[in-house]
């Protein structure tokens, strides 16, 4: 039993492997998926050889299909890690995000800002790789003090009121959006869901192991529904500190070269990120946002080597005077 259990450890290794070398991935990739199947195969025939060797078992509850239901379950959760996202369902894990987000702050009641946000959202995406999602972009405005903005899988992109009062011209605001519509381009949450995916798939497989090597007691179950729940937690905590710093210097990367395309000049970044600096609590970096997101300073340091990339004409005076009409509905 022993030595089974070691090959069956040595099986989730490979899994652990396979699922690292595609995390890069959108997890459409089928040769990733056929190896990943093919690891969990062999680890199905070794743990039916187990639960057919323990039948008359430790304890007097083994069977070969106690085991073998358990790996249904990994073999399951392996599926689900490289199944691929649809535009729609894109939109409805969106819809249940900005509900989570607007749980927590009311939306601010000014139809013509919201109006004028969404038609500089419009000018961006519209000049994008994806002008069109499922349900479209739309953006939201947060009645909130706080300096912050999100976006969703599904095209919402939720602001702050004090964000945008912080803003000194509408190159700024198209900063702020341009950022999060980079997330969204960028499949950033998307990844995230695939990991937590694999992450359950590994964790299940892991299940399936100590379901063997133990005798397919209810202990090992007990110990897998834990994991199951840790899970869960991770993914709870994902939505309150948002992305990753990586993630946030390549939506960062991507705004400007989305600014460049609508029109409006990359460098106003440099503004927005001086305003949110001056902003940001000196401790920020010791709290949970902080530990996940880079600083504004090392943020401005990223943007400021891709500037020379974009020549474009500064327009920026043609639009003060709409820029100026939302500024007075705050």
């Amino acid at each position: 039993m022993k030595k089974t259990a070691v090959f069956l450890l040595a099986a989730l290794l490979s899994l652990a492997l396979v699922s690292a070398e595609s995390k890069n991935s959108d997890g459409e990739d089928s040769s990733a998926k056929e190896k990943i199947t093919g690891v969990l195969n062999s680890i199905s025939g070794a743990i039916n050889k187990a639960g057919s060797k323990a039948k008359s078992g430790v304890d007097g509850k083994v069977s070969a299909e106690n085991v073998s239901e358990s790996f249904k379950d990994a073999q399951a959760a392996a599926d689900k890690a490289h199944e691929v996202i649809t535009p729609e369902q894109e939109y409805y894990i969106g819809r249940a995000v900005a509900a989570k987000i607007l749980a927590k702050y009311k939306v601010y009641n000014s139809p013509k800002a919201q109006k004028y946000l969404n038609s500089i959202c419009r000018s961006i995406t519209s000049q994008s790789e994806r002008p069109d999602l499922y349900k479209g972009y739309f953006v939201v405005i947060l009645d909130s003090d706080e300096i912050n903005a999100f976006a969703t899988p599904g095209g919402h992109i939720l602001v702050t009121r004090g964000l945008l009062k912080c803003t000194d011209s509408e190159d700024a605001v198209a900063a702020v959006l341009s950022h999060e519509i980079g997330h969204i381009l960028l499949k950033h949450s998307v990844k995230a869901i695939k990991t937590s995916r694999a992450a359950n798939a590994i964790i299940k497989t892991s299940g399936s192991i100590a379901v063997a090597a133990t005798g397919g007691n209810d202990g090992a179950k007990d110990n897998l529904d834990g994991f199951s729940e840790s899970v869960d937690a991770i993914i709870a905590n994902m939505l309150e500190h948002g992305y990753s710093k990586s993630q946030e210097f390549e939506a960062d990367s991507k705004a400007l070269e989305l600014m460049a395309n609508a029109g409006y000049n990359p460098r106003a970044m440099d503004s927005m990120l001086k305003l949110i600096d001056e902003h940001t609590p000196k401790d920020a970096e010791k709290s949970g946002f902080g530990k996940t997101h880079p600083t504004p300073a090392a943020r401005l340091k990223n943007v400021s080597l891709k500037y020379s990339k974009y020549k474009v004409t500064d327009t920026s005076a043609a639009r003060k005077k709409r820029f100026a009409l939302m500024k007075s509905y705050f």
